[in-house]
């Protein structure tokens, strides 16, 4: 990422399904592969809100990839923290009304509650993208193709590896057509 090292950040629930997709994917072996979620769950303190956590709850009776992607997020929840940005001395009472679903909104005020370096998530494009930056009070937005696009300029990633997720990523969250991730594609 440009500026400081992301260090702490928040995450809304589809970055984290996103990152989750290739150890879900039965073609793509995590074991000899990168895993870019290991990777930020290492790599970062990561808190998220209840409600993210409850949106992969529901998630997980699904039978596809979505689904064992959410299980994936939630088998390793011992390398999160789950914050209610509510409960926090310094955070709102209640939930604010931006024009984002309720985990995105959770998610934004916990990284401006905590003052985390960052707020992971898959709004890259559009009104929403507008919304989450206008919203944030100082941690940056880090959409999660940017986040794989900088693993793979800091050393953390080949090049290659960092396209292959990006395309695999892609498939199956609907990415292979955007304008931001093609960009992201040609400059690695």
């Amino acid at each position: 990422m440009s500026g400081p090292a992301l260090r702490t950040v928040a995450a809304d629930t589809s970055a984290l399904v996103s990152l989750a997709v290739p150890r879900a994917d039965p073609n793509y072996d995590t074991k000899t592969k990168p895993d870019p979620l290991q990777y930020l769950l290492t790599a970062c303190e990561v808190s998220v809100p209840p409600k993210v956590v409850a949106e992969l709850e529901q998630l997980t009776p699904y039978q596809d990839i979505h689904g064992a992607a959410a299980q994936n997020v939630l088998a390793a929840s011992n390398h999160y923290t789950e914050t209610d940005p509510y409960q926090l001395a310094d955070g709102p009472d209640s939930r604010p009304a931006i024009g984002l679903d309720d985990g995105e909104t959770d998610g934004i005020v916990l990284a401006n509650t905590l003052d985390v370096d960052g707020f992971l998530t898959d709004e890259f494009g559009g009104t929403n993208f507008a919304l989450v930056h206008a919203a944030l009070q100082g941690p940056r937005i880090v959409p999660t193709p940017r986040l794989i696009c900088d693993y793979a300029r800091n050393g953390h990633l080949l090049t290659a590896d960092a396209k292959t997720l990006l395309e695999l990523i892609g498939q199956h969250r609907s990415w292979e057509n955007s304008p931001y991730v093609s960009q992201l594609l040609s400059q690695l």
